[in-house]
């Protein structure tokens, strides 16, 4: 949800991801234990009440899909965005923390039952994004390699955006200069919306982890607003750990 517009729409992916060598998945995974070990990282993880386990959770989730969009191969050959960490790791671990944490131990499971299958759920959700940013290329390329989505988790989907299209409008009116640098609104040919984006995301995970989240997100009184915190997290997080911060 925090992502801004890099350019990820442009990756993507085709079936023909490549699958990285060991040492390079060692090499990544090296990379967001160092972004994780930062005390800056740690202190605002630990203000949204994450750490411990939880902390080692958060981190192997987010490792998990570096390595896994580290395979994505776009449509125009690999971007820049693949081998930024620090903007990676940021927008990344802000949406983990500005949604409900059970999430995180439910993703990281959907991961790594994921990496047991040979799926790449992160190629996947890219794929899912061109239904809404080109058609016709989606409807080529993968349209019938996806796994297919049941009419149940369709509809859950739907009420995960009837729930979270407030909560932007909300995040449009008290931070418009965030959410002009966020994903917009309404997908169009090459770029991808923010709740576009986020249910495409959502669509690769087990229907426990979409009901998880539909229900969280339900709940009256369940405090600040997830995307307004996703905003205010990954400026924060950015700002930490940029060089000399």
């Amino acid at each position: 949800m925090a992502c801004s517009r890099c350019g990820c729409a442009a990756c993507a992916g085709t079936s023909d991801a490549r699958k990285p060598s060991y040492g390079r998945r060692l090499e990544r995974r090296g990379d967001v234990r160092r972004f994780f070990s930062l005390p800056a990282v740690q202190g605002i993880a630990a203000e949204r009440g994450v750490r411990g386990d939880l902390l080692e959770g958060l981190e192997r989730v987010v490792a998990l899909e570096w390595e896994q969009f580290d395979a994505v191969l776009g449509l125009n050959g690999r971007a820049g965005c693949q081998d930024d960490l620090r903007r990676f790791s940021a927008y990344r671990c802000a949406q983990y923390l500005a949604f409900p944490h059970g999430l995180i131990p439910r993703v990281l499971a959907e991961l790594e039952q994921a990496e047991l299958s040979g799926r790449n759920l992160v190629e996947e959700k890219y794929a899912r994004m061109m239904a809404a940013t080109d058609p016709a290329e989606f409807n080529r390329t993968w349209a019938n390699a996806l796994p297919l989505t049941s009419p149940v988790k369709r509809g859950t989907l739907g009420q995960l955006r009837e729930l979270l299209e407030p909560a932007l409008a909300q995040a449009a009116r008290e931070l418009p200069q965030a959410h002009r640098h966020a994903r917009p609104d309404v997908s169009s040919a090459g770029t991808v919306s923010a709740l576009d984006y986020f249910l495409a995301e959502l669509e690769g995970y087990s229907l426990s982890t979409i009901f998880y989240l539909r229900d969280e997100l339900a709940r009256p009184g369940t405090g600040a607003n997830p995307i307004e915190s996703s905003y205010v997290l990954a400026a924060r997080l950015l700002e930490a750990t940029e060089v000399g911060a």
